[in-house]
């Protein structure tokens, strides 16, 4: 009996040392132990693949606005960051109410490799008109910063250099016209007279001396200032100028093209006060020949 029990410990010990074999001498590897049996937050089936799919690049991007200036301009250095952000993917089992295991996908994002670099701009001279600016912007993404001319007066070469830091040198190639400075004119008066029934639009041309030999176009519309309802138009009128320090328009109305509805205006009752919708272009070389709105003058009764 005694030989029959040692013979059923003996298999016992046997069994159990071929499922996880322990060696006394050297202490117990509880790492080897707990393997696989992690945490993740979520449903992870230690037997499934995890995938990686797309990644993505977060954009840092710095603005350089830069004003009339000579001579050749080296901007502030900017630093700019990006960071990578790649998803992974995996199944898992999700019974539905019938009872169906389907396995379904699942994905998260986790932070990839960043980078950070300082990038200067170094323009070469070039001559701006007093009212004219430039614009342009900087982005890292990832491992590639680009620069995007977003506002320039000049066709620019640009080179890049980069070593720790990045430099963008951009040459003038030629001057571009831009649209003219909507503050360049400016409103001095706006009146009607009575006795001779003539309305007389005042303004001010502050570029008079840089766009020398140059013309200049108006274009005016007179409205009817309504109470609680829309603005009526009384007609419109074009006129072009050479440049000069300042321009006068006199009307009648009946110079006016007339509006669709002037015939209806005419038997609406209360007080006539009317305005200017008004607005110009430069025409010539300096600038383009965009349409300026100036928008409308204070009201005059009638």
């Amino acid at each position: 009996m005694r030989k029959v029990l040692a013979l059923l410990l003996c298999f016992a010990f046997t069994g159990i040392a071929g499922a996880t074999e322990f060696n006394f001498d050297q202490g117990i590897d509880t790492k080897e132990i707990v393997e696989g049996r992690y945490d993740y937050g979520y449903d992870y089936m230690p037997d499934v693949h995890m995938s990686r799919g797309h990644s993505r690049y977060t954009e840092d991007c710095a603005r350089f606005t830069f004003g009339v200036n000579n001579n050749e301009i080296m901007s502030e250095k900017v630093r700019l960051y990006s960071d990578e952000y790649i998803e992974e993917c995996w199944y898992v089992p999700v019974s539905d109410p019938g009872g169906v295991v389907n396995m379904v996908r699942r994905c998260h994002e986790r932070r990839g490799q960043s980078w950070s670099r300082t990038v200067q701009l170094n323009i070469k001279p070039r001559i701006l008109f007093p009212w004219e600016k430039e614009t342009f912007n900087v982005c890292l993404k990832g491992p590639h910063m680009d620069i995007y001319f977003i506002d320039t007066a000049y066709k620019y070469h640009f080179r890049k250099i980069t070593d720790h830091e990045t430099l963008f040198e951009l040459t003038p190639e030629y001057k571009k016209a831009k649209d003219p400075d909507l503050n360049g004119i400016q409103f001095i008066d706006f009146k009607y007279d009575e006795r001779s029934e003539r309305y007389t639009l005042k303004v001010e041309d502050i570029w008079a001396k840089e766009y020398a030999g140059e013309k200049i176009f108006f274009k005016i519309e007179l409205r009817r200032d309504i109470p609680y309802w829309f603005d009526a138009s009384k007609g419109e009128k074009e006129i072009t100028f050479d440049t000069n320090g300042e321009y006068e328009i006199s009307f009648f109305e009946n110079e006016l093209i007339k509006g669709r509805f002037d015939k209806d205006i005419q038997l609406l009752k209360g007080p006539k006060k009317f305005f200017l919708k008004w607005g110009f272009k430069r025409i010539g070389k300096i600038s383009t020949d965009k349409f300026m709105k100036k928008g409308e003058t204070p009201r005059v009764e009638k």
